[in-house]
């Protein structure tokens, strides 16, 4: 059977890193520093000896129970794999699994009647294959080792499909007044799932899922730079110092906006990566 981890309401100021075999995962998630109430988002990972399922929710900010729509999503999505064994497990499965998983977790969370709803993202990877599964604004993104994007979904908001559009750069979105509107969630009767290509993953390659406490925080090539050149630990701490500098001052030239922050990073267990000594943390 697979194992599991799951991430639900954490408050923390360190990522979770650990070695899965063949791959390396670390894992952050915490609320925002703005608050004292839930973090709305959850995460969880099922792992087996050749595949790996992330699960990222954020649940919807000024709805009712955002945080347990959130944290049933992601729960119901682990318990559609936990039972299933090494043996089974392919992307067809991955896909069949996670499909439905989305329509219980859409329906039971209708059936709450409270107005909540959740983003809800999945990415499943079998051997050197990935595809991710999508609904709301949380942001997927696959990265070669030299920086080149092979793979970003577009967020399902009016942000989002002005910068796939080509209406508003990614700086414009960051600092804009609706960048918070969302306009697909998990628990609307027009809940629709965006299912993106089969990626094949290089040996080099970097997976990062985050909520849009990252991507609201950093920019993309900022974000790449770290996974990319660090080891994946000091990525993550560079990445939870950055995003908290930046969410206290909200307001400057740098993107900035308080949100519960969580974020999985994926990648190959190769040689050991030397930290060079000029790689500095990106403005604050």
């Amino acid at each position: 059977m697979p194992e599991i981890q799951s991430y639900v309401d954490r408050f923390s100021a360190n990522a979770d890193c650990k070695n899965l075999g063949n791959r390396e995962i670390v894992v952050f998630s915490s609320r925002s520093p703005a608050k004292t109430t839930r973090n709305e988002d959850s995460v969880a990972w099922v792992s087996w000896t050749g595949a790996l399922l992330i699960v990222l929710a954020d649940g919807v900010g000024g709805q009712p129970g955002g945080g347990d729509a959130s944290e049933l999503a992601v729960r119901l999505m682990v318990d559609r794999f936990k039972n299933i064994n090494d043996e089974q497990i392919t992307l067809e499965v991955f896909r069949e699994g996670i499909l439905d998983a989305f329509e219980r977790a859409n329906g039971e969370i209708q059936s709450l009647a409270i107005g909540s709803g959740t983003t809800l993202t999945a990415v499943a990877v079998a051997g050197d294959s990935v595809r991710v599964f999508n609904v709301g604004d949380s942001s997927s993104l696959i990265c070669g080792g030299k920086g080149k994007i092979k793979f970003t979904n577009t967020p399902h908001s009016p942000t989002g499909y002005a910068v796939a559009a080509g209406l508003l750069n990614e700086d414009d979105a960051l600092h804009h007044d609706d960048r918070h509107l969302i306009s697909n969630v998990v628990g609307s009767p027009d809940m629709h799932i965006d299912i993106g290509p089969v990626i094949k993953l290089d040996k080099l390659d970097r997976l990062v899922v985050a909520s849009d406490g990252l991507w609201d925080n950093m920019y993309m090539d900022e974000v790449i730079t770290a996974v990319r050149v660090l080891p994946l630990s000091k990525a993550a701490q560079l990445i939870i110092k950055t995003c908290d500098n930046r969410m206290s001052n909200d307001g400057d030239n740098w993107p900035g906006h308080a949100d519960d922050l969580s974020f999985v990073v994926v990648r190959p267990v190769a040689r050991r990566v030397k930290t060079p000594a000029n790689v500095d943390p990106p403005g604050q």
